[in-house]
């Protein structure tokens, strides 16, 4: 069995960006890996690379869906899909693919990511008050980091969706003149 290290990981979005840019940063404020996506885009593409710009992951939404489908194509050749679930109690997200499961509060981001013997993989916190749209991640299983990195990615999206989602329906009716 492999000794398992755990890495402290922070995402922060850029203040002002139409690429939707975010760097993935150290304990020391470095970057470590940088997503962007496309400024306009029906599948809501997004790339993950690392400092050299190698891609580590491509992500893509499904064009139409009401319940935010992902897809996730690793570099390494591995695929896997998130989707939240759209009548829940308590968010849970299933990926069969890994064997994974995210439970807690997905629109907090405050979860945690389980393997299928209820290992804990990696944790996620957001900072409340934070221009840039701060979240920690807590690695526990670095040998999975890259896949772990692009499921806090898919969920970051899956967050902003919603936010939006919400701040449309509660907009006030425009007046007809």
């Amino acid at each position: 069995m492999s000794k398992e290290l755990t890495m402290n990981l922070h995402i922060k979005s850029k203040l002002v960006s139409i690429h939707h840019k975010m760097d993935i940063l150290d304990d020391d404020d470095q970057p470590v890996y940088h997503v962007s996506g496309k400024p306009i885009s029906l599948h809501d593409k997004t790339h993950i690379t690392d400092l050299d710009g190698n891609e580590i992951a491509s992500i893509h939404a499904k064009a139409v869906s009401i319940h935010h489908k992902y897809f996730v194509d690793m570099a390494d050749g591995a695929s896997f899909e998130l989707s939240e679930q759209l009548f829940h109690i308590k968010d849970i997200i299933d990926i069969p693919e890994l064997g994974w499961q995210l439970r807690g509060s997905i629109l907090a981001f405050e979860f945690q990511i389980v393997d299928a013997q209820e290992r804990v993989l990696a944790t996620a916190h957001r900072h409340i008050v934070s221009l840039h749209g701060v979240y920690d991640i807590k690695i526990l299983d670095e040998s999975q980091i890259e896949k772990l990195l692009a499921v806090f990615v898919v969920i970051n999206h899956i967050i902003a969706n919603r936010e939006t989602a919400e701040a449309s329906s509660s907009a006030p009716p425009s007046a007809n003149v």
